[in-house]
């Protein structure tokens, strides 16, 4: 476990004691950990003995509610441990923790920032889910996590495909499973061997409430422009170069734990853009799709072979050769 460096801060009104506040640097909703306040005796004169009490965001629990401290002797300190649960997430991505000491004629306190994890995150490296569509309604899931999928619509087939088997996308047909959840994704690859045909906007990846800003899931889409879309990690970005359509395409877009966005097609690195260090919530339980939206909606019309998405940011070299990676 890492800790809170920040923590520590503190003032006194005599200068003999320095109050410092120990936290995890990060926490999520419903794990507990330990905080511990501790007392150091700056001063030629002993601490008094003082209570301590820990001050949570509305919704979490601290116990005990006090702990007492005996008298620190010159250059010595004590230390009082407390239990701290989060309470459920709401959103925020950061919470501050503070501390209250009081004793016989002496005060001090000190604060601490935590990073708020919505959930919990993926095994870095990690392959989320990987699909080669081969025959059939249901496409296995090669990563491992029963991510497997269902064809709705017509389940045929395109022997020209990379693979010698790829999903047609008649406009009617895309892939979704049952409701799961990515986690927090803090760094991610997305990885298809896809054939763009239609008009509008087209949804490849999608694990995205309706409407969402970039707040919770993810999705990539083509625009009616050929560009790709991605909304996730709290922002809508274009990521402007225009896709090839009509024909098969190596399409790998990485996203690395400082929010930089990278799209690759057929192994060539063509646009940039620039997301949040928070990393993707996929924390709610919900369908993960390709080729429509939530809603069914904004279907994409062309084909789709290999796919996988991996919870590591691939090298520009690693991306020419992420499905030995994925599968």
């Amino acid at each position: 476990m890492s800790w809170n460096a920040r923590a520590g801060k503190a003032y006194t009104i005599q200068n003999e004691a320095a109050v410092a506040l120990k936290t995890p640097a990060t926490a999520r909703p419903g794990t507990a950990f330990e905080a511990q306040v501790t007392v150091t005796a700056t001063g030629r004169r002993a601490v008094p003995a003082a209570a301590v009490t820990l001050t949570v965001p509305q919704g979490w629990t601290v116990e005990p509610a006090t702990r007492h401290l005996v008298a620190v002797a010159p250059g010595e300190r004590r230390t009082a441990a407390f239990t701290v649960t989060p309470g459920p997430a709401d959103g925020s991505r950061r919470a501050v923790l503070s501390t209250a000491v009081t004793g016989d004629s002496w005060k001090g306190a000190a604060s601490a920032v935590l990073a708020l994890e919505p959930c919990a995150p993926p095994e870095s490296g990690s392959v989320l889910v990987a699909w080669d569509p081969q025959e059939g309604s249901t496409v296995a899931d090669a990563s491992g996590n029963g991510r497997n999928a269902t064809v709705t619509g017509a389940a045929a087939y395109d022997a020209t495909a990379p693979s010698g088997s790829g999903l047609v996308l008649d406009g009617t047909t895309y892939l979704t499973t049952a409701d799961t959840t990515l986690g927090l994704v803090r760094e991610a690859t997305f990885a298809a061997e896809v054939k763009i045909a239609g008009s509008g906007y087209r949804r490849l990846f999608d694990s995205q409430r309706s409407g969402d800003p970039g707040t919770d899931g993810v999705l990539l889409d083509v625009t009616p422009s050929n560009t790709l879309r991605f909304i996730g990690a709290g922002v809508n970005v274009t990521l402007n170069t225009t896709l090839p359509t009509g024909r098969w395409i190596d399409l790998v877009v990485t996203l690395d734990r400082g929010g930089a966005l990278t799209a690759y097609v057929n192994g060539e690195r063509k646009a940039t853009g620039q997301a949040t260090s928070d990393g993707i919530t996929g924390c709610t339980s919900r369908p993960l799709r390709f080729g429509a939206d939530q809603g069914g909606g904004q279907r994409l019309s062309g084909g789709l072979d290999r796919a996988a998405i991996i919870a590591r940011t691939l090298t520009a070299d690693e991306v020419k050769n992420w499905r030995q990676l994925a599968f």
